[in-house]
């Protein structure tokens, strides 16, 4: 299957929405209603399902990743970062921690 791309970020993220993907996986803590999708506290439950990077062609602001994931429990949603400058640290080693999109993992 030929993956998609998008144009833009908000594509992408209107696409994975009609898709299901509608969980804020970057709520954590307090701001996370459901502690049980906090993707910080047990990482190995997530999976990253597929990953869309978009450069900013005026602005390096608007660089960034698009990780969608969904839990052991069906719950799918996007988890975003920035790149290059705009990375968050935090959120770059969380994603080493999850599990692999399943298509990384048959190269």
């Amino acid at each position: 299957m030929q993956p998609k791309t998008f144009d833009s970020e908000s594509a992408a993220l209107r696409d994975l929405a009609r898709r299901g993907y509608v969980h804020d996986y970057n709520l954590t803590g307090a701001q996370q209603p459901n502690p049980n999708l906090d993707i910080r506290v047990n990482p190995a439950r997530f999976h990253i399902r597929e990953v869309y990077r978009f450069e900013g062609d005026s602005n390096p602001a608007d660089e960034c990743v698009i990780y969608a994931i969904e839990s052991d429990s069906a719950v799918k949603g996007v988890l975003i970062n920035g790149y290059g400058s705009d990375d968050d640290a935090r959120v770059s080693e969380l994603v080493r921690l999850l599990a692999p999109p399943e298509t990384a993992a048959a190269q």
